[in-house]
């Protein structure tokens, strides 16, 4: 396990680099900057704060300067929100986005892999059939499908829940968002589980265990269930991935002071430090994550630990 925790990060530090640097590149070749607005400014003006940010510095230079800050954590400053560094921005939403994200994944898991088990319980029934048809639909469907659709049905037809906002973190402002943005990540880990489940109830210590006279509970759960999830387990790392990426649209279809609407309002903007700090914090996030995932895996089938 500890080999693969090191290859891992080994792995990572070049990989964060390159996401980095290639991230800053693609930003200075995009069209318009920071500075520009419907009133122009003078150059004189221009100048002196390009000269104030450093962005009259060769391009070469410009990179290496903000690898040095990044180095001491240090996002450097926002382009936009002046008074605040991209540092505080990010401390500002990062919590919100944590909290969307993980009980987004909380949600998926739980309804992913309690349908993924019901429809291998039930293979080849009509049940397997209807909740693979039901995950299968909620996989073609993007988030930013289903969240419109959940605050015009529950929100502003049912008046159930909030439009938008964050609240202060209350619970029923969390409700739509969350489910939003799980139900995709939920219909491919069922899809996952099920085969997974099926393929496991199929071997021969489960049919051991079956004429064991087990109950069929302590089959799935002690024999079946573990090698089940190893196939669930493979797909974290992306899930994850896909969870931080999808944030970005459900924050700002729900108004939410995430480091999603941060990253839009920054794009926008050009603020190129505060798109960079997003990026650099979002791939050290799934880099994290796929870590994790690892470790999962490793402990559901321990061959792939040396």
């Amino acid at each position: 396990m500890r080999r693969l925790i090191l290859r891992r990060l080994v792995s990572a530090v070049p990989t964060l680099l390159a996401v980095v640097i290639l991230s800053f590149v693609l930003m200075k070749l995009a069209p318009g900057g920071p500075f520009d607005g419907e009133r122009a400014l003078d150059p004189a003006t221009q100048a002196a704060l390009a000269r104030a940010y450093g962005l009259d510095l060769p391009l070469h230079e410009q990179i290496w300067r903000y690898l040095s800050r990044l180095a001491v954590g240090d996002f450097g400053p926002s382009l936009v929100y002046r008074d605040f560094s991209v540092t505080d921005l990010v401390r500002q939403g990062l919590p919100v986005s944590l909290t969307l994200g993980a009980l987004a994944l909380a949600v998926a898991l739980v309804l992913g892999i309690g349908a993924g088990l019901l429809a291998a319980s039930r293979a080849g029934r009509p049940l397997d059939h209807a909740l693979m048809l039901a995950m299968t639909l909620l996989t073609a469907l993007p988030s930013f499908v289903t969240g419109p659709l959940l605050a015009l049905v529950f929100a502003l037809w049912a008046g159930w829940l909030p439009v938008s906002g964050w609240g202060d973190g209350d619970a029923a402002h969390l409700v739509l968002p969350v489910i939003a943005l799980a139900l995709p990540v939920a219909g491919a880990i069922a899809k996952l589980a099920r085969a997974g489940l099926a393929t496991t109830l199929a071997q021969d210590h489960v049919r051991t265990a079956r004429a064991r006279g087990l109950a069929p509970i302590t089959v799935l759960v002690r024999h079946a269930l573990r090698p089940a999830l190893v196939p669930v387990a493979s797909y974290l790392g992306p899930a994850a991935a896909g969870l931080l990426t999808g944030a970005v649209v459900i924050e700002t279809v729900f108004a939410l002071p995430g480091l999603g609407s941060y990253f839009v309002q920054g794009a926008l903007n050009r603020d190129y430090p505060l798109v960079l700090g997003v990026v650099t914090l979002y791939a050290g996030l799934i880099l994290l994550f796929n870590l994790l995932a690892d470790l999962i895996y490793g402990w559901l089938d321990p061959r792939i630990r040396g």
